[in-house]
């Protein structure tokens, strides 16, 4: 079931992504805090989805959690611009979508 946890995980940051009236980086910043950061990707993602959600979490936040050094979200988000925030919300989506057929798959096999 640990699968359908990152599933779940990634349903409620796109629907974070969706439905909040916030501009682009609050949502995002919204997702990761709140989903996001708390997929364990080895046990709650398939192998194939690793590499893509470790890019997309060191993109949004670099800092070991919870007291660790790095950079935190909000700075990370802060720096970026609307297009590249706007493109992180699509990775989101893909990998959203990803697991949603993978799940499909494997419930229709």
């Amino acid at each position: 079931m640990a699968l359908d946890d990152g599933r779940q995980r990634f349903t409620r940051a796109v629907g974070i992504l969706a439905d909040e009236k916030d501009r682009i980086k609050e949502r995002l910043l919204i997702a990761y805090a709140s989903q996001l950061s708390l997929v364990n990707a080895k046990e709650d993602l398939p192998p194939e989805l690793l590499n893509d959600y470790y890019t997309l979490r060191n993109v949004l936040s670099d800092a070991d959690m919870p007291y660790g050094n790095g950079e935190r979200a909000a700075k990370k988000l802060q720096h970026m611009n609307e297009d590249e925030a706007s493109a992180l919300a699509s990775k989101i989506f893909s990998i959203f979508l990803a697991l949603s057929d993978r799940m499909s798959r494997q419930t229709a096999g």
